[in-house]
């Protein structure tokens, strides 16, 4: 038997309590329940690599939950987000739903060796005066045998479709017959090479070249290579891979809202490039002239173009592609043009 509707809401409105309740200090483990990760395990990294893990804190509550302070058991980590020495820390607010990085540095430059210590996260809902520190553990291995110049693979920004080269010398002091047998990486988008450059009297240089690929799509990337090693002590070493993958155009769809039949209404089109552009023609998948808009005739960095329509007698929602065609480029950009037609316009 189906349940009534009074039953039904009664659920509903029990199932939202479930999932956003508050933070409360009769649980002891409120604050840890926002957290991604228990600890923080580096690894092996080697000496003057680019170390850092990240934590997010989402807040699960009704309530919005203030990050309150930050801090570390020794100088060897650090938050990017704590301020300089003698500069108070200004409390990060975190609304109900929402979630916060941080991201803890490794020290790979003034320490090596074994590294344990503890990151510190202070929270505070202040409803319920609800205030907690969460201790997490951090381990690293930082090999002073092992240097890399740079410490990282940063590829900065990239325009999409390009793809990028980068290459990092990693310079090992011990053993003449050490080897890295393998560069690997889970991510599709990335290519590392191994290239021997010289061995002996105990020194062993490689060349790491990291290719990043042309189809990686929009938005950052932030991942790593794992080298295996033939050390069994400490057999893989990990390198911080970033990039910032950035198209050369931009162009935001248009969202024309509720609009009358018969009614014109005009937006602009913003298309912007890194460098002067010359727009050929914009053409879109219908023939009709229910869309209007001109083709400029000069090469700008940006194009502010007016989008006129004059919706057709078809109530309901519409939703338009456009296809930009710009000179020197062999794949057009494209936009679309959003809305609802709502009725039809009052005749004379």
């Amino acid at each position: 038997m189906l349940a009534s509707p009074a039953i039904r809401l009664l659920y509903a409105a029990c199932l939202v309590a479930f999932v956003a309740t508050s933070a409360s200090a009769q649980d002891p483990f409120w604050a840890e329940k926002m957290l991604n990760r228990k600890d923080f395990k580096f690894g092996s990294v080697a000496k003057g690599g680019d170390a850092t893990l990240r934590l997010t804190v989402k807040n699960i509550y009704k309530e919005d939950i203030q990050i309150t302070e930050i801090g570390t058991g020794c100088s060897c980590v650090k938050w990017d987000e704590k301020p300089a020495d003698g500069q108070p820390f200004s409390p990060i607010v975190v609304p109900s739903g929402k979630e916060v990085s941080l991201t803890l540095r490794l020290d790979t430059v003034r320490y090596d060796g074994e590294r344990k210590s503890v990151a510190k996260v202070s929270l505070y809902e202040p409803i319920h005066a609800a205030a907690k520190t969460v201790e997490l553990p951090v381990e690293a291995y930082i090999r002073k045998d092992i240097v890399l110049s740079p410490g990282s693979v940063n590829f900065g920004a990239v325009d999409l479709g390009k793809g990028a080269e980068q290459r990092v010398a990693i310079n090992y002091a011990g053993r003449s017959d050490w080897n890295i047998t393998q560069a690997k990486t889970n991510n599709v988008y990335l290519k590392p090479q191994l290239v021997e450059k010289s061995r002996g009297n105990g020194l062993v240089n490689y060349e790491l070249i990291v290719t990043l690929k042309p189809e990686t799509p929009v938005g950052g990337l932030r991942d790593q290579i794992t080298l295996a090693t033939d050390d069994t002590n400490n057999p893989q070493i990990s390198v911080l891979v970033e990039a910032k993958v950035e198209a050369d155009i931009v162009v935001t769809d248009l969202q024309f809202g509720s609009v009358i039949a018969g009614q014109t209404k005009t937006m602009n089109v913003v298309i912007r490039g890194r460098k002067p552009i010359k727009i050929e023609k914009i053409e879109r998948t219908k023939a009709d002239e229910s869309f209007k808009v001109t083709t400029p005739a000069v090469a700008t960095t940006q194009h502010i173009l007016p989008l006129k329509f004059t919706p057709p007698n078809e109530p309901g929602l519409f939703e338009e592609e456009f296809f930009v065609t710009i000179a020197g480029r062999e794949e057009p950009i494209t936009f679309k043009a959003k809305g609802r037609i709502v009725g039809s316009a009052a005749k004379n």
